[in-house]
């Protein structure tokens, strides 16, 4: 059989550039990045490495439900429809009757199978499911699960007219709803990652009864005030690109672009990882290389041209505010030339929040000024690892030990106390962050 080759012809000219942005970023890993004492072993697979590889395939093209089920744990798949018609898919790990439910959701180019991908002993949806959760994995419009509506076809411009702020007042609503009606429960706990913060935060802002509707909010690398992030090579490439014929034409992007692209080789692999960690942060202690057959099965997983553009607006602009058009229909659409900011001081669910100093994506200096202004701020909580990353609060080996364990700690301090509202600290007395102290987790 002869050797693979990149066949372009039946990609699209938008995708075609994708993958040219993409291979400039693998050239810029090759120059700047690459540890020549890194060893890749060629060395024979005993039957025990044979097994795992097998599995590791088997695992990087299951879906999310039979890839919960082939680790023993009860997987379900839910279809719930939004008030503007996007039908989104939901996959459950079903807890005992009576458990708490526990809502996931993921960031930006990623889907509900970013928190069970690393496996039982690491992802957090397992790790909740163990505690007795229920546990529910939200998927935004647009991802791989997320790609139907009653009306418009996926295939169609009018589909991808939507950014987070759409995810926020109607995606997260209408699953929260979903669990509730379903599980019989007024309330749910929810952790967020990354865009799974910033649509929270729009929809506690913009719809502010939801807040009661949640227990408390954990917020993992949260991707809400970016003026620190401004100066990114790859967020400044992106924008450019935008600003191109094709680019300013594009409406759906990272739809498993690089799936074969980063698999040819294991130098082509290597470079590929080294382009994930020059957008996240670099941590090469905590990534399983093993694994990333796995992630690259998964993710990326789709989303709309538009979320990406307002995240730079975002980091542009420095306010976090919907969706900015132009100066007309800004009047027409918020009665102002730009739009207003989100009234973070609305967020009133209790929100505990996680972050790191590595994490190119979301600063410590935009969390901490995020922080102080959420209306009930109850804990922050700065990863000891000075090397963690954006995608380490998914990925990273030690997750459980480095975030979770501190999680669980701040989830089982509410269990104990459940009837005393001075459980929660004022916002005066949650403004440093924890020590980083913590217990490991099993």
């Amino acid at each position: 059989m002869s050797a693979p080759r990149l066949v372009f012809t039946s990609i699209s000219e938008p995708r075609k550039s994708l993958l040219t942005i993409f291979n400039i970023a693998l050239w810029l890993a090759n120059s700047q990045f690459i540890d020549e004492d890194e060893d890749d072993s060629g060395e024979d697979e005993t039957p025990e490495e044979k097994a795992e590889r097998k599995s590791i395939e088997e695992d990087s093209y299951l879906t999310v439900d039979k890839l919960i089920a082939k680790y023993g744990y009860p997987a379900e798949v839910h279809q719930v429809t939004t008030e503007d018609g996007y039908i989104l898919t939901m996959h459950r790990i079903r807890g005992k009757q009576g458990a708490q439910p526990f809502f996931l959701q993921h960031g930006l180019v990623d889907s509900s199978a970013g928190y069970v991908i690393m496996g039982p002993n690491v992802s957090l949806a397992y790790l909740l499911a163990d505690n007795n959760y229920d546990v529910w994995l939200g998927n935004a419009r647009g991802n791989r699960y997320s790609r139907n509506h009653t009306t418009l076809d996926p295939d169609g411009k009018k589909f991808w007219e939507f950014s987070w702020h759409e995810i926020g007042i109607y995606d997260l609503p209408a699953m929260i709803d979903y669990v509730l009606k379903t599980t019989g429960f007024k309330r749910l706990q929810y952790a967020g990652h990354s865009q799974g913060c910033t649509a929270f935060f729009v929809m506690c802002s913009m719809r502010p009864e939801y807040n009661k509707k949640v227990i408390m909010m954990q917020a993992l690398a949260p991707a809400v005030y970016a003026q620190e992030t401004e100066e990114h090579p790859y967020i400044r490439a992106i924008n450019l690109y935008f600003n191109t014929l094709v680019g300013s034409s594009i409406t759906e992007m990272f739809h498993n672009e690089f799936r074969f692209l980063c698999r040819m080789t294991e130098e082509t692999e290597r470079l590929c990882i080294e382009a994930v960690f020059g957008i996240v942060g670099r941590n090469w202690n905590e990534f399983n290389r093993k694994m990333f057959p796995v992630i690259l099965g998964h993710y990326p997983a789709g989303v709309a041209a538009k979320q990406v553009k307002h995240f730079i607006q975002v980091i542009k602009t420095g306010k976090f505010a919907p969706y900015s058009y132009s100066t007309n229909k800004n009047m027409l659409l918020y009665k102002e030339r730009e739009p207003p900011s989100y009234n973070l001081t609305a967020v009133t669910v209790p929100t505990y929040v996680y972050y790191s100093k590595n994490d190119l994506l979301c600063h410590p200096t935009d969390v901490e000024a995020m922080y102080a202004d959420l209306g009930r701020p109850i804990g922050k909580y700065l990863i000891p690892q000075k090397e963690f990353n954006h995608m380490d609060f998914l990925w990273a080996i030690n997750v459980r030990r480095l975030v979770y364990a501190r999680m669980m700690q701040v989830l089982g301090k509410y269990k104990d106390r459940r009837n005393n509202a001075s459980v929660y600290p004022t916002p005066k007395d949650a403004t440093k962050p924890d020590d980083g102290d913590s217990k490991e987790v099993k």
